[in-house]
């Protein structure tokens, strides 16, 4: 382990970092010397909090699990306390600090003895990542009969994620749609040349929309968000760099090869002043869009570069020589936003603690209890990078599996922030209509906590899987707490909840017993599907 942090951690020294404080951008300190011996005091932290404890601590701190295997609450916390430190600097994706949480999670797969998937023996999957950087020249103006508006970069849109083909210039006259929920028969009807304009997210609906665009002859999308503060989390979100594959992905949701624009509130009020839309638009009828008057004229510029990514991969061995090559898989990504918008105290890290290293967290934990006692089936462990990018690395890998996906007899997703305690309740996304979401319904109901089973939604990374037709849910905790009032849940998300901000950071305040419980959730649906009977 620390071989592979001292080898990571001496190529971050070439460059590091640069973290905003109170807007004015400062170089962050890059002495080798002092980074290693960082690295080497947080890693011997994170292992003493595991391996340094009674044998009642540990046993206090385990969960009842299948085969009588249990959830490590110090190793939780242990992992999260590496991966969401400020040396990481966010673990943006492609950067030195996601390389040092990438060099981490292969040491713990190490320790625990478990399998790589690749055929050259390596935990790391290397995958084809470009990053394109949006310049401040990008622009766009927009020409109605009263003339003609020139709207910033970020100021007042941004850049959505797209594709290879998607970060170009277009131009053409503006189709209102209304919801893209609404839209999909009548999005064909955009005469060839023209932009689409849609009131708010393309969301699920993009799987079949953004086809039926490109084959209309549609140059562009712009997304109209007249909501500030929504606008602002996509602006944090998104920052002035795009990633995409560079391989046939097909994924028309986070790698449209059309260009889509993100409209803020002042941009979405010129495209839909008063008098120029007809009302009954936005409202699911069939048709044409409504021509808004208006001409959009989009300047992309955008820097495109090869940079390092790669998803990580580990496989515990199942104990039944007849059912060994059937999967159950866990996913997590390991990627954040890095450095982005200076918050009030001028923090500009954003260190995702709950989004995800609490995550790959609980999936190190849940490898570790496996192995005490290894399921009938083999259970792999994916570890994604660009996840907060688009799922990239989902992608990829669904599209490109080292594991056959007709082999994947489930997959199970974690990435739902960190609840500061026990969840009563569940939502399991994508378990609507299907076994799988069922039996994880079932086992919560043994454990005396409720679920709910509901569609699929493209915002995590068991997305990419399950449009490919492999069984594939997302575990989400609830709105209910153990011995917790409404008014306490509330206080505590008020202290705690810090999704995308820079205050998502590690705190050794933080109650671990949310974690602990969603983790032995996760466990016990993996293995009852790992088992024979399954």
């Amino acid at each position: 382990m620390m071989h592979l942090l001292h080898l990571t951690l001496v190529a971050g020294c070439a460059e590091s970092p640069r973290r905003r404080t109170a807007g004015r951008p400062v170089r962050v300190r890059s002495l080798c010397v002092p980074l290693l011996l960082a690295g080497s005091l947080l890693v011997t932290e994170a292992r003493a909090a595991c391996a340094q404890v009674t044998a009642p601590q540990r046993a206090r701190a385990a969960g009842a699990g299948a085969n009588g295997a249990g959830i490590d609450s110090l190793a939780i916390r242990a992992h999260t306390r590496f991966l969401a430190d400020d040396m990481l600097a966010g673990r943006g994706t492609g950067t030195e600090g996601e390389r040092l949480a990438a060099a981490y999670i292969v040491s713990q797969l190490e320790r625990l003895g478990l399998e790589p998937l690749s055929d050259d023996r390596s935990f790391m999957l290397p995958m084809p990542l470009r990053r394109a950087r949006i310049d401040d020249a990008t622009q766009v103006t927009i020409a109605a009969r009263t003339g003609t508006r020139t709207f910033r970069n970020t100021h007042d849109f941004i850049v959505n994620t797209g594709g290879a083909g998607a970060f170009r210039d277009f131009e053409g006259r503006a189709f209102f749609l209304g919801q893209a929920v609404h839209a999909g028969a009548r999005a064909p009807a955009v005469p060839a040349g023209g932009v689409a304009v849609f009131l708010g997210p393309l969301g699920g609906s993009a799987v079949e929309l953004v086809p039926a665009l490109v084959e209309a002859g549609v140059t562009g999308v712009v997304v109209l968000v007249p909501d500030t503060a929504q606008y602002d989390l996509y602006v944090r979100s998104r920052g002035d760099t795009r990633y995409f594959v560079d391989a046939p992905v097909d994924d028309p949701v986070w790698q449209p090869t059309l260009p889509v624009l993100i409209a803020g509130p002042v941009m979405t009020e010129a495209l839909l002043a008063d008098g120029d839309v007809p009302p009954a638009i936005g409202q699911g009828e069939e048709g044409p869009g409504a021509d808004l008057g208006r001409v959009i004229t989009a300047t992309i510029r955008a820097d495109i570069a090869t940079v390092f990514a790669a998803n990580i991969g580990a496989a515990l061995p199942g104990s039944d020589p007849e059912l060994r090559d059937e999967f159950v898989v866990y996913t997590a990504h390991y990627d954040h936003l890095g450095i982005s918008t200076p918050d009030a105290a001028g923090d500009s890290i954003y260190n995702g603690f709950s989004d995800n290293a609490a995550g790959v967290a609980m999936l190190l934990a849940i490898a570790e209890a496996m192995r005490e006692a290894p399921p009938a089936r083999s259970v792999a462990f994916l570890f994604f990078t660009g996840e907060e990018r688009g799922l990239l690395g989902s992608a990829y890998m669904a599209s490109a599996s080292p594991l056959p996906l007709d082999r994947i007899a489930a997959l199970i997703n974690l990435d739902a922030g960190a609840p500061p305690a026990p969840p009563l309740n569940w939502r399991i996304a994508g378990g609507e209509g299907v076994p799988l979401g069922t039996l994880a319904a079932s086992i919560a109901e043994q454990h005396g906590w409720s679920a709910a089973l509901s569609a699929a939604s493209p915002n995590s990374d068991y997305w990419p899987f399950l449009q490919r037709g492999v069984p594939s849910i997302f575990i989400i905790p609830g709105d209910r707490w153990e011995n917790t009032t409404t008014d306490e849940r509330d206080a505590l998300r008020r202290r705690w909840d810090r999704y995308h901000q820079a205050g998502d950071h590690w705190h050794p305040d933080f109650p671990f017993s949310g974690l602990h419980r969603y983790a032995t959730f996760a466990l016990a649906v993996g293995m009852a599907t790992a088992s024979h009977a399954w």
